[in-house]
């Protein structure tokens, strides 16, 4: 695959017992359904080419928008936003934690210091001192 990936983006929409997925402005209209989340996902992945008049080598990045009676989407949005900047701060903070420890322990600092310094156990300094 090379290029730009083409974006697909489908409105998720939760109906009494099962979900309907509908594109957002493609070229090919209609939409996929599934009794639960993950099946829609694979329903969309099966179809996804097709609703965007796309060879089949192309890459393709899927985004939804959910709308859930009686649900904020705002509450959603706002929970998976806060999320990635949970994991992006905890990727950072171990890399910067492995920084750390390497410069404590090659200032002759002990493990057992190191962990004071960081409020982290042994085990994890040694962990990230592997």
């Amino acid at each position: 695959m090379t290029g730009t990936p083409l974006q697909l983006t489908m409105r998720a929409i939760r109906k009494a017992d099962y979900w309907i997925a509908l594109p957002v402005d493609a070229p090919i209209a209609g939409g996929v359904s599934g009794d639960t989340l993950p099946e829609l996902y694979e329903e969309v992945e099966a179809a996804k080419h097709f609703i965007l008049d796309a060879p089949s080598e192309a890459e393709i990045i899927v985004a939804y928008l959910y709308e859930v009676a009686g649900v904020s989407p705002t509450v959603l949005d706002t929970y998976r936003e806060l999320r990635t900047q949970r994991d992006q701060v905890a990727a950072r903070l171990g890399e910067t934690a492995r920084e750390a420890v390497a410069a404590l322990r090659a200032a002759g600092v002990s493990v057992r210091d190191s962990a004071a310094l960081l409020e982290l156990s042994k085990s994890r300094i040694d962990q990230l001192s592997a």
